[in-house]
């Protein structure tokens, strides 16, 4: 199986993909762990090569679950998948989550650091997100049928650890 995650900053897509991992004995590939280099102090792009190569690498094996915002480089991953899931929460759930985020990593004194310019760049970001999307999917109407509008994490975990086991009781019974 595989699944891609997309959704704004802040809405939830880490959590989703660590639960599905679980749930489903899949890897998990965060695409901010392709796209950025996070071995320094703060955010910095990765080279053009090296994304390429990381994006190559995933979509030669069989089952993963890849998320991210959205980038012009997930379009392999799309076109590869299973199923899309597009989380949609309320913005102002985004901006607590950002905030909190930005305080935790602070607190923790975490690496690469959240700036308060780097949490403001997410919060402009999440808040055009879903107009961007729409018009990327509008561009590929191919992807639509993939597409699965989430607005609840934990409905989603359910109905896919729902769907699991239909699929083994109905390979038991074959």
């Amino acid at each position: 199986m595989k699944i891609c995650i997309m959704g704004p900053s802040g809405a939830g897509k880490t959590t989703l993909s660590k639960q599905l991992a679980t749930a489903l004995s899949l890897p998990v590939y965060p695409f901010d762990a392709i796209y950025w280099d996070m071995t320094g102090d703060e955010f910095h792009k990765n080279s053009e090569d090296f994304i390429t190569s990381q994006v190559n690498a995933i979509k030669e094996t069989d089952k993963w679950i890849v998320e991210g915002a959205y980038d012009k480089r997930l379009l392999p991953f799309l076109n590869d998948c299973t199923v899309i899931f597009r989380i949609d929460i309320p913005y102002w759930k985004r901006v607590n989550y950002l905030i909190k985020r930005l305080f935790i990593n602070r607190i923790k004194r975490q690496l690469p650091k959240e700036t308060l310019v780097n949490t403001w760049e997410l919060l402009r970001f999440s808040k055009q997100y879903n107009k961007r999307l729409d018009v990327f999917f509008n561009n590929h109407p191919e992807l639509s049928s993939k597409v699965i509008v989430i607005h609840d994490i934990s409905l989603c975990v359910e109905i896919c650890n729902k769907q699991l086991e239909n699929k083994k009781s109905l390979n038991n019974f074959v």
